[in-house]
């Protein structure tokens, strides 16, 4: 059965973001990933403030206040959402998303929520400490400690989100039909390969 959708789980710094957003480019699908804040923002009623803020992160590390949330929320009189109500949107969004047609979907357990599907391509992103550190103080002009800091709390973030709603492990290999090292291949590689599997499925 031919791919119609391509899902991606990245390592923090991996590029695969950007290695994402090629493919879905070269291969003219639509690039689902910012989107889903927006939209979870509109049909939550919930700002895209605190959907940023709660975007793969497990509830027990955001905990705020009513006045926090006055500033959060679109509506004062609002009760407190949850970090699982926003997941909950996030993932009727994708389900949804992934009935209407090809495209390529960025984190938030989308390959767990799609598994009974045949149609799809399940990529994980992983390049190695080091050169994620460098990225990290490049892109975000951290010294390397920070740098050290802020990647090994957000793998861990994402890591503690997936395993949360569904129970396995994010960068299990056992889990996607490709693991893509972006550190010893260039960019254009791996996109490529991406895009091979996908037309050749």
């Amino acid at each position: 059965m031919a791919y119609n959708i391509i899902t991606v789980n990245r390592e923090f710094e991996s590029r695969g973001n950007e290695i994402a957003q090629d493919v879905a480019k070269l291969l003219h699908i639509p690039y689902i990933d910012k989107f889903l804040i927006t939209e979870s923002a509109q049909k939550s009623g919930i700002s895209e403030e605190m959907i940023k803020a709660t975007d793969e992160i497990l509830a027990s590390r955001f905990e705020y206040s009513q006045a926090q949330a006055a500033h959060f929320y679109t509506s004062a009189e609002s009760p407190l959402p949850t970090n699982e109500q926003v997941a909950e949107v996030q993932f009727a969004l994708i389900r949804e998303l992934a009935e209407k047609g090809p495209c390529i979907i960025v984190g938030r357990c989308a390959n767990y929520l799609l598994r009974d599907r045949e149609d799809v391509l399940d990529v994980f992103i992983h390049a190695g400490r080091d050169y994620r550190v460098r990225r990290t103080m490049d892109s975000l002009n951290l010294s390397e400690r920070a740098a050290v800091r802020l990647l090994k709390r957000t793998d861990k973030a994402r890591k503690a989100y997936y395993k949360n709603y569904t129970g396995m492990d994010w960068n299990n290999p056992d889990s996607y039909h490709m693991v893509v090292n972006s550190d010893r291949m260039s960019h254009e590689l791996c996109v490529k390969l991406i895009c091979d599997a996908y037309t050749s499925g």
